[in-house]
């Protein structure tokens, strides 16, 4: 008898030794979560950072586009350091990237051939953002980061015994594991903008092209059917990598690095694949939206990019850039989560066409006002995109808006 209880026993032991984790705090310098708001070291907590996508791949010099944009690994490595120090000056709080291995090609450059090289190459990257005070939202790319990689179809994260799901999963388990610890890193975010692809039927579709991959590899240049992914599929995905993230890591929040969801979203998923298109009405887009970001997902993710004018997809909705923002902000924190806009910028005007950010910076006192607990700009230090990439030097009043809202809201001097 004793025999046969020892096995429930222990994992009873085990299950209120993981709830009691979980509910320790977490320590000094980590972010939390209490209804719709952000605290850290028992303060309330908002802040807004930049983006820089590129900021491990060209760090680690495997970018795939060093050569064309920055002549030399080395020239690029000086440039993120570069980067860094505007941002350190400028009073951004956190810097959001792409921290995936990158391309099938720039994967097999350090990643598949030298693992320990690549972590120690974060390791280092991390130290220089500690250094400078700056925080870490590192994008795992966890949906469609690894099946192109696989030599697999996207539905292949669905299946655990795929070579997809088993180098995903490994690639967060040490990602996260290595930095439980690190209060550098603010949140982990799956994927960027996974919920742009529900319910779009890829078949035929363009797919990665072989200049991105390593010579000799094999290729599938066109999508076909199990390459898309439904809402239900992505829903799925974001409750189980969330609950795989937080069992390896109780510290850290996570959100999901969705861009909000289409105009379109309802139609899609109630006609996929052959898509009879349909307006959202306003009330399934807010619903869409909240229902996007299923739990254990700790903070939603919308992206946003304003404009002064009339022709832009809020117009559906009888809405202005600043009205959808607030009914975002709204919405969500009526459901008990904090917001964050993961990206957040402009366009007509584009950023290189108006160095005062006039809608950007309005934007922010839009933010301010809703309470929304986090934001990043799209985009700083990126010459990959210069209609969109800003700096200290380029968008002074941007800047200082930034700071002073870091100062007031994120304890930033």
């Amino acid at each position: 008898m004793a025999n046969r209880l020892a096995p429930a026993f222990w994992l009873a032991l085990t299950l209120a030794a993981a709830q009691a984790a979980v509910a320790a705090p977490p320590g000094p310098g980590f972010v939390t979560r209490k209804g719709p708001a952000l605290f850290r070291d028992g303060k309330p907590y908002r802040a807004i950072g930049v983006n820089i996508p590129h900021l491990s791949q060209t760090y680690f010099g495997t970018w795939f586009h060093i050569e064309q944009i920055y002549g030399t690994p080395e020239r690029a490595k000086q440039a993120m350091l570069a980067a860094l120090d505007d941002a350190a000056r400028s009073g951004i709080a956190f810097v959001r990237f792409f921290a995936n291995p990158g391309y099938p090609r720039d994967t097999d450059l350090i990643y598949a051939k030298d693992r320990d090289a690549y972590w120690r190459r974060m390791d280092q990257l991390v130290a220089e953002c500690r250094r400078r005070r700056i925080g870490l939202v590192p994008s795992l790319h966890s949906v469609n980061g690894w099946y192109a990689y696989c030599g697999e179809r996207a539905q292949a994260i669905l299946d655990p015994s795929s070579k997809t799901y088993k180098a995903t999963h490994q690639y967060i388990r040490e990602f996260v594991a290595r930095y439980r610890d690190e209060p550098t890193i603010l949140m982990w975010e799956l994927e960027n903008e996974a919920m742009l692809a529900a319910d779009v039927d890829m078949a035929g579709s363009d797919l990665l092209p072989r200049a991105v991959y390593s010579p000799g590899a094999q290729v599938r240049e066109k999508g076909v059917r199990e390459d898309s992914l439904t809402w239900e599929m992505i829903l799925r995905i974001y409750r189980e990598q969330a609950a795989f993230i937080k069992g390896l890591d109780p510290k850290h929040l996570v959100t999901s690095g969705d861009a909000s969801t289409r105009p379109e979203c309802t139609s899609r998923r109630e006609t996929f694949p052959d898509f009879r298109y349909r307006n959202d009405t306003l009330r399934e887009m807010l619903a869409n939206n909240l229902a996007s970001q299923p739990e254990p997902l700790d903070v939603a993710s919308y992206h946003f990019y304003g404009a002064p004018v009339a022709d832009e997809p809020w117009k559906l909705w009888g809405l202005s850039a600043a009205e959808m923002v607030r009914a975002l902000a709204r919405a969500t924190q009526a459901a008990r989560v904090p917001v964050f806009f993961g990206e957040f910028g402009q366009m007509k005007p584009s950023f290189a066409a108006d160095h005062g950010a006039a809608w950007t910076v309005a934007g922010i006192d839009a933010l301010e006002q809703e309470g929304v607990s986090l934001a990043a700009i799209w985009v700083w230090h990126f010459p990959w995109q210069p209609d969109l990439t800003v700096s200290s030097a380029t968008h002074p009043a941007l800047t200082r808006r930034i700071a002073r809202f870091n100062r007031l809201h994120a304890g930033l001097k």
